[in-house]
């Protein structure tokens, strides 16, 4: 054993059990209290280190190689890495990209040869414009050198929102070599962003129907600016949290949105009276037209068909005039004295041989058989 030389005998590196040394590194035995000589305990150590070494030292250039190669595999060995879940590992030699690798243990060369960066490419990360939170929840304090813009009308809209982002899984190593400030730089782009889209638009349009719009435009132009910068973000969601007048202006502009409200319901009830009353007031008129049609179709075709009836009676008039004349004054008297009560005066004669006039009422039969008829029903 190369250990003997120094040991006075076996067992060991450290001495025979229970011999001089005690059994142990310190000296002394197992409850000794005598302190341990550090200077001994060196030498102890470069004397056995020398037994083991090729050559007994290290003076030979065996056992330079042996330690250099010692020293060149722990080297090695450190290059090994682990890439956690939602991790991408990105690889560099002499600080050139030279590709990515997925979770699990993986390897590179050790520094200073190679290095790994692991950024997170699952988690969202949040960045509030326009105010400041306190622990990425609460809301603590608005800043207004942020969340004031001037609007296309040359108003003033206070407006915070938030730009939520990622990084790229496929362009994760943009991410890394393109971007110092991920926060900074977003930030910036996204409050620009911001400035231009309401700069564009009236504030009346701003606190009512296209805030959804606009958060949509601001994504787009902020994604489209990361992506001409190689930055290798992904922009998921930019959220208007709240977008309100100045203060020192917003109780006017709340009684003015009130009364525009107002407008707009009244307008509502009154195309819902129109939408109503104008199809009726139509169906009317239709009705009146039609009916003005059907009275002059009526009345055309009672004027033709009396007139055809007067050139029959004519054309018979010219055939026998004095049986036409008798024909039609029968035919007029029947009609005036039909309907009227009757008293007949026999003035040729008179009563009892007197010379008087007699008066002789006409029996009404029909009358009398109307009312015997009526009678039966009755009974």
């Amino acid at each position: 054993m190369p250990w003997s030389n120094q040991s006075g005998g076996g067992g060991g590196p450290w001495g025979r059990p229970g011999g001089g040394n005690g059994g142990g590194p310190w000296g002394g035995g197992g409850g000794g209290k005598t302190p341990p000589d550090l200077e001994d305990l060196l030498r102890r150590g470069q004397d056995r280190l020398r037994g083991v070494m090729p050559g007994g030292g290290f003076g030979g250039g065996k056992g330079i190689l042996v330690a250099a190669g010692l020293v060149l595999g722990v080297w090695l060995l450190t290059g090994f890495y682990i890439v956690k879940p939602n991790e991408v590992g990105i690889n560099t030699i002499f600080g050139r990209y030279t590709g990515q690798s997925g979770e699990g243990l993986r390897y590179n060369f050790p520094y200073p040869v190679g290095s790994v960066r692991t950024p997170n490419v699952g988690v969202f990360n949040s960045i509030p414009i326009g105010y400041v939170t306190a622990g990425n929840t609460t809301r603590q304090r608005d800043v207004p050198e942020e969340s004031l813009m001037l609007t296309g009308d040359e108003n003033i809209v206070d407006l915070d929102f938030e730009v939520q982002w990622r990084v790229n899984p496929l362009k994760a190593e943009d991410y890394v070599f393109n971007l110092a400030n991920p926060d900074g730089t977003i930030k910036a782009i996204a409050e620009s962003a911001m400035r231009e889209v309401i700069g564009r638009r009236n504030i009346q349009a701003i606190l009512t129907n296209e805030q959804s719009s606009i958060a949509q435009e601001v994504k787009e132009i902020v994604q489209n600016a990361l992506d001409e910068y190689g930055a290798g973000v992904r922009i998921e969601v930019v959220q208007l949290t709240s977008v309100n007048p100045p203060p020192e202006v917003r109780p006017a502009f709340i009684d003015v949105n009130a009364a525009q409200q107002y407008a707009q319901q009244v307008r509502n009830e009154a195309e819902t009276y129109a939408s109503r009353v104008v199809p009726e007031a139509r169906g009317n008129a239709s009705k009146a037209l039609q009916g003005a049609e059907a009275y002059v179709a009526q009345a055309t075709a009672d004027a033709t068909g009396q007139a055809a009836r007067f050139k029959q009676v004519y054309q018979s008039y010219k055939v026998a005039p004095e049986i036409s004349r008798e024909r039609i004054f029968l035919e007029t008297m029947e009609k005036v004295l039909g309907s009227v009560h009757k008293v007949i005066i026999d003035q040729s004669g008179g009563v009892s041989g007197a010379n008087v006039a007699g008066v002789l009422p006409v029996l009404p039969l029909t009358e009398s058989s109307r009312t015997q008829t009526s009678g039966a029903q009755s009974r």
